[in-house]
């Protein structure tokens, strides 16, 4: 199956393609140079043959609140630091005890089968669907910035570590990174499309070359 655009035959869609090619790249370039940064700032021991001896610093970002060292006396905060960890599964490290002959191709197996399922679903979407094309567009450079991960260190770098304490309810959150944070934008993206349930828009073409106008049409 040849996998063509249609949009991309419209002025609109190629400025949407142009955007959201834009929007992919400097995603792509925040996470990895952040992943670096971290590597290079917080790690401050590492073997040189095993990956999962390392030593790691913490650096407070900030704290809206303040933090209780006595869990008698629970105080309302929210906090945020940067802390070096290595990934060796999927997002919130699931997975990540898994054997290697099973997990390295399996974890390389769904991302290349996410990115084609991903580009076959963009080119199907009615023209008017911008979120879900963003949050779509979202996700594949969350995915491909863990691949990269993957391919050339065989761990993912997390850094990204919230805590907080609301009323009682105390939660350290997994450890995380720029590509992740993506993935969940592009999630919600996608959600709220669904929400809006927006009568989807379509481009039909004329079959003579020679006169390239576009007609869009709504279908239910």
């Amino acid at each position: 199956m040849k996998l063509e655009f249609p949009f991309l035959r419209t002025a609109r869609g190629k400025q949407i393609a142009l955007s959201l090619f834009l929007v992919f790249v400097s995603t792509l370039i925040i996470d990895q140079v952040s992943k670096r940064h971290a590597h290079q700032t917080l790690m401050t021991e590492e073997s040189p043959t095993n990956l999962d001896l390392y030593r790691s610093t913490y650096k407070d970002v900030g704290t809206i609140g303040t933090e209780s060292l006595d869990p008698s006396k629970p105080t309302n905060f929210a906090r945020l630091k940067f802390h070096y960890q290595r990934n060796r599964g999927a997002a919130f490290s699931m997975l990540a005890n898994l054997d290697d002959s099973i997990r390295i191709p399996f974890f390389y197996a769904v991302t290349v089968f996410s990115v084609f399922y991903i580009l076959f679903y963009l080119r199907t979407l009615p023209m008017n669907y911008h979120l879900t094309r963003f949050g779509l567009v979202m996700i594949m450079a969350g995915a491909i910035g863990n691949f990269i991960d993957r391919i050339i260190q065989g761990y993912v770098i997390d850094f990204v570590d919230v805590s907080w304490s609301i009323f009682g309810w105390r939660h350290d959150f997994a450890v995380f990174n720029v590509a992740d944070i993506a993935i969940n934008i592009g999630i919600i993206a996608f959600v709220l499309e669904m929400i809006l349930k927006r009568k989807p828009v379509y481009a039909t073409f004329q079959k003579n070359p020679d006169a390239p106008k576009v007609v869009t049409s709504a279908k239910a």
